[in-house]
Order: C-alpha cells, then structure tokens, then sequence
C-alpha cells in the first residue's frame, strides 16, 4: 500500500468537525432559506387547504367533482417529478419563467400539500357534530358566523396533529429542491462535501439539523395541541406563573356569578294531595 493510500485512508475514517465549523456560515444560509420556503410553502398550502376541504363538501356536483380531482391528480404524483415539472415542463410548454427556482419550488409544495391539506381540513370539519351547526343556525346565527365561530375551532383540534405531520413532511422534502439548484441546506452540504470531500462530517451535520427542526415543528405543534385542547378553566387547577390563565379565570368566574345572579329563582312546587 502506497503512502498516498495510507493517507487517504487516515483522512476518511478520521473525524474532524472542524470542517463543520468552519462552515457554519454555508450550513446557516442553508438552514435559512429551508425554513423560509417550509414556512412560505405551508402557510399557502393551509389557505388553499381550506377552500379545497370547503369545495369538496359542496353540495355543487360540479364544485365536489373539481376539488376531488384536483385532490386525486395532485395526490398521486411524486413530488420530485411534480417539482421538475413545474420548473421545466411548465414553464417550457406554456412560455411561463420564473424568476429563481425557489419560486418555482414553493409553487410546486403549495399545491401538492393543499391537497393532502385538504383532506385533513374536511375530515376535521366533518368530524364536528352536526348538532353543533344546527344549534348555531337556530339561534339566529348565519352560515359564515357559524363556521367562524363554531365550527372552525373544533374542527382545528382535530386536524392539528395530521397538519403536524404535514409540517414535518414539508420541511424534510425542502431538500429535493436541489434538483433545481436551489442552494437550501442538503444542496449546500452537498457542494460543500464535494469540495472537502469530509462526507461523513458533513452529512452528519446536516442528519442533525434536520433533526432539529422536524423536533422543533413537532413540539411546537404539541404546545399548539395542548393550548387548544378543550379544559375546564375553572375545575382545572391554578398554575403559578401563568397570568394570562388567571385573568381568563378572573372573567369567567365573574360571568357565572352574574348568570347564578339574574337566572330566576327555582320553585319546586309539591304535587297535590289525591283524595
């Protein structure tokens, strides 16, 4: 074995995070620009989510036809395929240009999860009762106040933990915009493990920034679970340091002592005495 062997061989199984920190600065902007296309992305998926849910339970034919395939179409594409398409055939067939690929990446997640979104916002509307709507309509209130108001706050309960997920998901498959040279985290690991040839420092470093931020969606989704979760405020016991929770408390035993004081007085009337 030649010397050159026995130093290369030293240099791939020795690990050296130097290379890693001397680069955080690459690995930052990568980490950067994933969190901004996961956030931009989501946040467009979640608007156009609604209105797929709300035109799937039309009672249109034609509306619930429309959202059904679009659910179905988008649905079964791969999204790497689905991320080309838009960025190649797209803008090749129709004459259309974007200006950088990380709006054609957002485009393309934006409508792909706005259908699995859609899913989710229809079975967490539809698993609220219908007895909570027609409760709603019958003292006075409309369709739009209804949903607002009513519907809307159960139904995000339920779905709060499959759009966790969806969440998750979204920030994982920030990496295969590199197919299309946006430089987000895996692209710019990837160029830096290439030029340093320290794969496994690299790659390591980047296993456990993604581990951080799918960690961080999860449990920011778990506080958003539980700060939603339905209690009763005042049998629930006083936490020391929460304000906030005092106040509400403060309000709500006050509201339930003026409903106790203007309700009428009960009378229990004794049945007549029978010959």
């Amino acid at each position: 074995m030649s010397a050159a062997t026995v130093v290369l061989a030293q240099q791939v199984v020795t690990f050296s995070p130097k290379v890693i920190l001397d680069n955080l600065d690459l690995l930052w902007d990568g980490v950067q620009l994933t969190v901004l296309v996961s956030v931009i992305s989501f946040g467009i998926a979640t608007f156009l989510g609604v209105f797929v849910a709300l035109a799937r339970m039309s009672e249109r034919r034609a509306v619930a036809t429309f959202a059904a395939g679009y659910i179905n179409i988008l649905r079964s594409i791969p999204l790497l395929v689905f991320i080309v398409f838009i960025y190649y055939g797209v803008a090749i067939y129709f004459g259309l240009t974007f200006a950088t690929g990380i709006q054609a990446g957002i485009f393309a997640f934006s409508l792909q999860y706005s259908a699995w979104l859609g899913e989710i916002f229809r079975s967490g509307i539809q698993a609220v009762p219908k007895g909570q709507r027609e409760a709603a309509m019958a003292v006075g209130m409309g369709p739009v106040r209804t949903f607002v108001t009513v519907i809307l706050p159960q139904a995000v309960r339920v779905a709060i933990p499959p759009t966790g997920n969806m969440m998750v998901g979204m920030v994982k498959d920030s990496a295969l915009l590199y197919v299309i040279g946006v430089q987000e985290l895996f692209r710019n690991a990837q160029l830096l493990a290439n030029r340093t040839f320290r794969y496994f420092e690299i790659y390591l470093a980047i296993v456990v920034i993604y581990l951080v931020l799918t960690t961080t969606v999860y449990y920011g989704m778990k506080f958003l679970e539980q700060r939603l979760r339905p209690v009763d405020v005042l049998a629930s016991v006083e936490r020391r340091f929460a304000p906030l929770e005092r106040r509400r408390r403060e309000r709500l035993r006050t509201l339930r002592d003026r409903i106790a004081a203007e309700a009428p007085p009960t009378r229990i009337v004794a049945p007549e005495a029978t010959p």
